[in-house]
């Protein structure tokens, strides 16, 4: 069992100087799986012992294709008072993952998926393969919508002078003003992608990722 590392050790609170440097935006903000992990807290967890599987039926089977249609894997779950969600894929979403992840959610059998649930089965793509991870089971320690907006949305922060103004999109090609109070002729309520990485190149501000 291991803990993931703390969130603020990725690369998430990051900040750039662009007085004397560029910097492309939709790649600054990208963020790895791990990041992810840690908005819920993700403790990993060994898949055999939590789930009661047996080693020998789902050894080297460890892929959410198949857990997804495997009926010894939904019994397995069910003897232990446990049910699945559906997979989801990360591109069903507008998301600034660095690599596709795939994940499905495990629930206490009387609780409904609007509910916290126990564990996330996890599994990332390996761009050298060019195949799918082994699954990984994390138990979740933190409310999933802190994954879900994680997963799609992302906060930027620009200091320009001794003001700050801080921006948001949920799909990276729309940025809305947080602190309208600041709205001005050239902080406007919002931005669209391009207009957002030129403001930020041709007035060298500080960008903090946030």
């Amino acid at each position: 069992m291991k803990w993931l590392r703390s969130y603020n050790q990725f690369v998430e609170s990051v900040s750039f100087d662009l007085s004397s440097s560029s910097l492309d935006l939709m790649e600054s903000i990208g963020i790895w799986h791990d990041a992810l992990l840690s908005s819920i807290s993700a403790k990993e967890e060994d898949i055999f012992d939590a789930f009661s599987l047996p080693e020998d039926m789902f050894s080297g089977k460890l892929d959410l294709d198949f857990l997804e249609s495997s009926v010894e894997f939904v019994n397995s779950l069910s003897s232990i008072g446990l049910k699945k969600s559906a997979m989801q894929s990360s591109e069903d979403y507008q998301t600034f993952l660095n690599k596709p992840c795939r994940f499905m959610f495990v629930y206490k059998a009387d609780r409904n998926e609007l509910e916290e649930p126990e564990y996330v089965v996890f599994q990332s793509w390996n761009d050298s393969s060019g195949q799918w991870e082994q699954a990984e089971l994390y138990s979740v320690n933190d409310k999933v919508s802190k994954f879900y907006d994680k997963l799609t949305s992302k906060t930027v922060e620009i200091s320009d002078g001794d003001e700050n103004y801080i921006y948001q999109t949920s799909n990276g090609s729309d940025w809305t003003l947080q602190n309208s109070d600041k709205e001005n002729d050239v902080y406007k309520k919002s931005f669209r992608k391009e207009e957002m990485q030129k403001l930020i190149s041709d007035r060298g501000v500080r960008l903090s990722i946030i």
